[in-house]
């Protein structure tokens, strides 16, 4: 069974913005953040980053803007690194699946107690 090319792009993308983050990029503020998923369109022009704050979540308006400055220098180091022919669109996105799981998390906790009393 043949895999899509762009889940095959969309996991050399994750890896390599994981490596150049770690290794390439000097905002502090860049580097408390990973890499949760990427998701490229068919077309192969625009991949979506999806990423969660490793330590202080109240930075998250700065380190927005920090991504989007560093959003084309990343998207370089990955068309120096890789023989992809077009290196596609990069957009950051916080990845609030976690919050919203602890949320539901809590709140089924909450019932359960409400109905045992």
């Amino acid at each position: 069974m043949k895999v899509k090319r762009s889940l095959r792009v969309s996991e050399l993308i994750k890896r390599e913005i994981s490596d150049i983050i770690a290794r390439k990029v000097r905002d502090r503020l860049v580097k408390s953040i990973i890499v949760t998923q990427v998701k490229v369109t068919d077309d192969l022009k625009i991949a979506k980053v999806y990423y969660r704050i490793i330590k202080d979540k109240t930075n998250k308006d700065k380190i927005e803007a920090a991504l989007g400055r560093v959003s084309k220098f990343i998207r370089m180091e990955i068309g120096n690194r890789t023989e992809l022919r077009y290196v596609p669109e990069i957009h950051f996105f916080y990845d609030s699946g976690m919050d919203e799981a602890a949320r539901i998390d809590y709140l089924l906790e909450k019932l359960k107690k409400d109905q045992a009393e």
